[in-house]
């Protein structure tokens, strides 16, 4: 996990002519784009983008045998197979330096924690701004000049840098908690467009993590572009690829998309769903008194396909049974996909996670609040997850394609207030 702030002013030196006797001026270059990026920075509006994410867990089949963190990712990683992968989408954007999470078409942003929005997993912040400003905007980072590179026809000046632990704000986390966290010194190499003086790519390697995290290597790669927000063009991430090596030779890696980049004019707060739609008008009413206690069946209503749908989809489902007498069988309930995984070695199966959240109940929204009932996967094991409300349902199968067919079974519970 990233976490990273710092005060984006710096003082740059003079931008002099790009080019001596022919060829690229290394410093003049670096300059330029520094310039662009910390400016690109200052006037970035308040906006929001749409991540996917898709993360792998890759092992060598067979095992291979590794001392400690003394080997090469060159020499293992031919020998990876994939052994588990899962994928999601969320909303983020960026508020007084933090990045906020939500899952993707949320009323309301919540989290500063990506961890408690997915239920866990590798993570990594720090792509929207963070990185670029503790490299580009401040005097912690050292700089070398390593040579130009062309790619398609387009001329690259390509640099080294160092941040060192003592101006870093790289975080990662040593512990069973989220808050055991160790700051990192960190290095990469950045791309320069020779042209523009444009960044193009980024690369922030971590090559001896503190020994409590368990890792021996953290790798970055993040890929930028101009988007237009807001009648103007910014610098945003386009792709971000990170790589985390362990002690076992196994990597783990995260691929995330950004789509979907426009300005966001409502103030972000935190709160769960369900809630009402930015700027529709509140009128009292009295809430329906869901009873608690009772079973419920809801049987699904929208197409849930493990090669095309994400946890954070929204789904609909409808009532087998009625809910006391306010509640009628047929009523339609409101929900997401909150996990969507799928296990290949030792064993094929997929977990699919939902959690309901609302119900129809004479032409409104009504908040619901159920837990699934417990039961048995594929392998015996119980299903269980650790956020709240969350059903489990395994599948001993390589695709998993869900219809009107599939029946949940649930118990309504009482909300607690606030929630």
């Amino acid at each position: 996990m990233t976490r990273l702030a710092s005060n984006a002013g710096a003082i740059l030196a003079a931008i002099f002519p790009l080019a001596v006797c022919g060829e690229v001026d290394p410093t003049a270059l670096l300059n330029q784009a520094r310039a662009k990026i910390v400016e690109n920075i200052e006037r970035l509006p308040k906006y929001t983008c749409v991540q996917t994410v898709r993360r792998y867990r890759y092992q060598a089949v067979p095992a291979v045998r590794v001392n400690g963190c003394d080997f090469n990712p060159a020499d293992i990683d031919p020998r990876l197979v994939a052994t588990w992968r899962d994928q999601f989408k969320l909303d983020v954007t960026v508020s007084q330096g933090a990045e906020i999470f939500s899952w993707v078409g949320a009323q309301r942003f919540q989290t500063e924690d990506v961890q408690k929005i997915v239920g866990g997993g590798m993570t990594g912040t720090g792509d929207f701004g963070p990185f670029l400003v503790s490299i580009f905007g401040g005097a912690g980072a050292r700089y070398e000049y390593l040579g130009p590179e062309e790619d398609k026809g387009r001329a690259f000046a390509v640099y080294r840098y160092r941040v060192s632990m003592a101006a870093s704000h790289y975080q990662v986390v040593v512990g069973p908690r989220p808050e055991n966290l160790a700051t990192v010194a960190y290095e990469g190499k950045f791309w320069i467009d020779a042209q523009g003086g444009e960044l193009i790519k980024m690369t922030i390697e971590v090559p001896s993590p503190p020994q409590e995290s368990q890792t021996c290597r953290i790798e970055t790669t993040i890929d930028y572009r101009r988007a237009r927000i807001g009648g103007a063009d910014f610098l945003l991430p386009q792709l971000t690829v990170l790589k985390l090596w362990d002690l076992e030779g196994q990597r783990r890696e995260n691929r995330i998309e950004y789509e979907s980049c426009r300005e966001f004019q409502s103030e972000s707060v935190f709160r769960a769903e369900p809630g009402p739609a930015a700027g529709a008008a509140e009128t009292p009413k009295t809430p329906v008194a869901i009873p608690p206690g009772v079973t419920v069946k809801i049987a699904l209503r929208s197409r849930i396909d493990s090669e095309k749908s994400f946890a954070g989809d929204a789904i609909e489902g409808r009532l087998v049974n009625a809910i006391g007498k306010l509640v009628p069988k047929g009523a339609i309930v409101h929900g997401r996909i909150v996990r969507l995984q799928q296990e290949f070695v030792p064993s094929k199966y997929i977990a699919l996670g939902l959690k309901f959240h609302s119900v129809e109940v004479n032409g409104s929204e009504e908040p619901l609040t159920l837990t699934a009932v417990t039961r048995r996967g594929p392998m015996g094991s119980e299903l269980l997850d650790p956020r709240e409300g969350i059903g489990m349902f395994e599948f001993a199968a390589g695709r998993l394609a869900l219809d009107q067919k599939f029946v949940s079974e649930w118990k309504t519970t009482v909300r607690e207030q606030g929630k």
